[in-house]
């Protein structure tokens, strides 16, 4: 048992706590929750800025996704297939996860889930859909997961363009969505009923360190607050802060940010039961629509992988997603109202696996990483974490410690070609023409080039640098290229 008998105790003084959070995201809220329920006598900070600018949660669709989000290269490894029993334990937590929720919340506060979700193919993206639906399919049966084949023209709430009629649809009774704005409102509103729990508007700059061991964080605004352990759930913002600490950051796989972009929309009358999607597709985590109350829809598609956070949606995404729900959703859809515009940015590590649990740093505990699966994930995470902080067993094997080389999922040979299969679907996607004879060839030929020579310039082997993060790559060769080789090498330092 660490002894804290020398460091302020909770109550001592106002800012001082057993526990920090940092992060007030699904998963840090999830986190502190667990850690009030687990021992009351806790005193925790959740710190994190209450308009949650650039964060995952609030503009997520928050799909409770562990087929639907199943790809084929996720089952060809132990890490891939590791995130998957993850995801399925995450499942079946959520209904008494959220009955206990809401015997604290008044009825009208209540987060309730929307069951169903439909997975759907057409040919919009090329073979890589086709090939992530058939992983969808073999992984609900290896699950023995209850599901049903739909006549793929009879979807309801499909729509689309004769050219962009689905091919085949499975229906997912199990699976379905919450409202993410709902959820974290229904959370924060638990939370400030503790008594020994406090939320903290705020972003946490820096982590303060004496004798290899936490005692306490420093905001950005000056305020300090004392505490012998600090959970970091701050999403992409996790990343600045063990940039302070350099000897400890190049032993924890680097974060970058996925920007995504979703679209709310208001129809006189429902249009959608169900969430309705196709499979993880052109870098993205495929085109999804699902119901929200008061007659309103979520629409999401897209996924840009950055060094920075994307903090308002462009032009360019805003028309892409348009014209991806116009056309491959619901053509009456152009008559709709429209509610907004959201930005997120997902947390996305250089191996693109989570980093979960503690670190070498004595009181320093991460919680990010987490992808596209963060919320999702959330109820699991979070008792996991609040367990082992307790000294309690937790709830899942530690299969990504945030202290490790960065996982290589690929050979250098497969991610080039699934690098390929992405880009080729982003072509098709958007819409490229090919009226000349020969150019069906001279496409992917044209993007392998490309895939060869960026690869090559990494010349890196031992580390494959996974398809997703290529884009960072390509946007700016002259700078990221020189980034990520020095990266690898301080890893390897790191780890000499």
């Amino acid at each position: 048992m660490t002894d804290f008998s020398d460091l302020p105790r909770a109550g001592e003084r106002m800012n001082t706590y057993d526990i920090v959070v940092a992060g007030n995201g699904a998963l840090g809220l999830a986190t502190a929750r667990a850690l009030s329920r687990q021992d009351p006598q806790l005193r925790i900070a959740v710190v994190g800025p209450v308009a949650r600018t650039a964060g995952a949660s609030a503009a997520a669709g928050a799909m409770l996704g562990c087929y639907g989000e199943v790809t084929a290269p996720l089952l060809r490894t132990a890490p891939g297939r590791a995130k998957l029993a993850k995801g399925m334990l995450a499942a079946r937590l959520w209904p008494a996860w959220l009955e206990e929720l809401n015997s604290e919340l008044p009825s009208s506060e209540q987060v309730h889930i929307n069951p169903g979700t439909i997975v759907f193919s057409n040919a919009k993206s090329g073979t890589i859909e086709d090939e992530n639906y058939a992983a969808i399919q073999q992984a609900v049966k290896e699950g023995a997961e209850p599901c049903e084949e739909l006549d793929p023209n009879q979807v309801p709430g499909l729509n689309p363009a004769e050219d962009c009629r689905p091919k085949r649809a499975l229906f997912l009774p199990r699976e379905g969505s919450v409202d993410a704005s709902r959820l974290l409102r229904g959370l924060t509103l638990v939370l400030e009923q503790s008594p020994k729990l406090s939320l903290v508007d705020g972003t946490l700059k820096a982590l303060d360190v004496q004798g290899g061991r936490i005692t306490g964080v420093r905001l950005q605004d000056g305020r300090t607050l004392a505490a012998p352990r600090v959970v970091l759930a701050m999403g992409v913002g996790t990343q600045a802060v063990l940039d302070e600490l350099p000897e400890l950051a190049r032993r924890i796989p680097r974060i970058f940010c996925g920007g995504g972009t979703s679209l709310l929309l208001e129809t006189p009358r429902p249009t959608l039961q169900h969430v309705v999607r196709t499979p993880n597709r052109a870098f993205a985590c495929g085109l999804h629509g699902l119901p929200r109350a008061g007659n309103q829809l979520y629409f999401g598609a897209t996924n840009i992988l950055m060094a920075r956070p994307m903090l308002r949606t462009t032009p360019a995404d805003m028309f892409f997603l348009l014209e991806c729900v116009l056309e491959q959703i619901d053509q009456d859809l152009c008559a709709a109202q429209l509610v907004g515009w959201q930005a997120g940015n997902r947390p996305v590590t250089v191996d693109t696996c989570p980093l979960i649990g503690p670190t070498s740093l004595e009181g320093l505990w991460l919680l990010t990483g987490t992808y596209r699966d963060g919320l999702f994930l959330s109820p699991l995470l979070g008792q996991h974490l609040a367990r082992r902080l307790c000294g309690q067993p937790g709830l899942i094997n530690e299969d990504f410690p945030p202290e490790r080389k960065p996982i290589s999922l690929y050979t250098l040979e497969e991610a080039r070609a699934e690098a390929l299969k992405h880009y080729l679907a982003m072509g098709w996607e958007h819409g490229i023409r090919l009226p000349k004879v020969g150019w069906h060839r001279a496409f992917p030929r044209f993007y392998k080039q490309m895939l060869d020579s960026l690869y090559a310039e990494l010349g890196e082997e031992e580390f494959v640098l996974p398809p997703e993060l290529l884009a960072i790559v390509d946007s700016n060769r002259a700078a990221m290229v020189p980034f990520f080789r020095n990266y690898y090498a301080e890893v390897r330092k790191a780890w000499a």
